[in-house]
């Protein structure tokens, strides 16, 4: 399989997956796609990938504004959109709210344009068969070397008001192996003790438990005879998928200091209950904290927090 022949291949917390365990996500031509075989696509896989379904140039103009903020906090060397990591940061010197900045950065008219466009909606819609609205609080990240995302679902964080709730990713930069892409395990919308577990879960609201699944992610796939699904992404691909489908992301190991830039944003049907921390202005967020208890609101140089 072409796609894990490169060098360093799949990591996740330090250890190399073995190839027997990694499969390719399967593609759907959107350009093709009607309401019923993207519902079927769902349900059978649990999720649905396609290949630049956002335009190359919305996607560099977005890439370029998050860059530039990067840039001006001193987390990116000249030129800024190279996107290499410099090692440093200025951005709580310059900025006295962490939450604020990546709100602001997370604002921009070119990024907004990509994740609440008229492209996304509008293949949004036909998967619901309804019409469907994107959340207006988004989780943008910039992941520099070192940087994973443990096995998860995302029903804990967003089915407060509905479980009709999807998961857009959207890749702004290449992801090869080596930059960590997300990856889906095979299978996974369809275990129905995950489902057990986490229906009804809600991270802020139950706080003696984690969203995270506390297992070795190799461990856990060749148990469920399963594999880890993913691809060597490029700038305009999304990956939609369901609220129990469990998924992470490989370790950024590469050694060229370029970041990793993705941004996810949720989907819903219009007609279902919005919830208020992620609909509107003044957003709180999961918790209340608003943009601040995200990930990408800290310096690239410090650590990520689990939850």
């Amino acid at each position: 399989m072409n796609d894990y022949a490169e060098p360093g291949g799949a990591v996740i917390d330090g250890a190399k997956i073995p190839k027997n365990l990694l499969g390719c996500l399967t593609e759907t031509d959107f350009s093709l796609a009607t309401h019923e075989t993207l519902a079927k696509a769902l349900e059978q896989d649990g999720y649905i990938f396609g290949r630049g379904l956002i335009d190359e140039g919305e996607v560099e103009a977005a890439r370029n504004e998050v860059f530039q903020r990067l840039g001006e906090v001193d987390e990116l060397e000249k030129p800024f959109e190279n996107g290499i990591f410099s090692g440093r940061s200025r951005r709580d010197h310059l900025h006295l709210d962490r939450g604020k900045f990546w709100e602001s950065v997370s604002s921009g008219r070119a990024l907004r344009k990509v994740t609440n466009g008229s492209t996304l909606h509008n293949v949004a819609s036909k998967i619901f068969g309804r019409q469907a609205v994107g959340f207006d609080y988004l989780f943008l990240r910039a992941v520099p070397e070192g940087r994973f995302t443990h096995l998860h679902c995302d029903a804990g964080f967003f089915t407060r008001f509905t479980d009709k709730v999807l998961t857009c990713w959207i890749v702004l930069t290449e992801i090869p192996f080596d930059k960590g892409p997300l990856f889906i395990v095979e299978g996974s919308h369809k275990y129905q003790d995950i489902k057990d577990n986490f229906k009804g879960f809600d991270v802020d609201r139950d706080k003696e438990k984690k969203a995270s699944i506390d297992a070795d992610p190799v461990a856990f796939v060749k148990q469920r005879k399963a594999r880890f699904l993913s691809a060597i992404f490029r700038p305009g691909d999304i990956l939609f998928f369901g609220m129990y489908t469990v998924h992470g992301a490989f370790e950024h190991h590469a050694a060229d200091s370029r970041i990793r830039l993705t941004c996810d944003i949720r989907y819903q049907p219009k007609s279902e209950p919005l919830d208020p921390r992620y609909f509107g202005t003044e957003l709180g967020g999961t918790t209340g904290a608003g943009y601040g208890e995200l990930n990408g609101a800290r310096p690239l140089p410090e650590d990520w927090h689990i939850r």
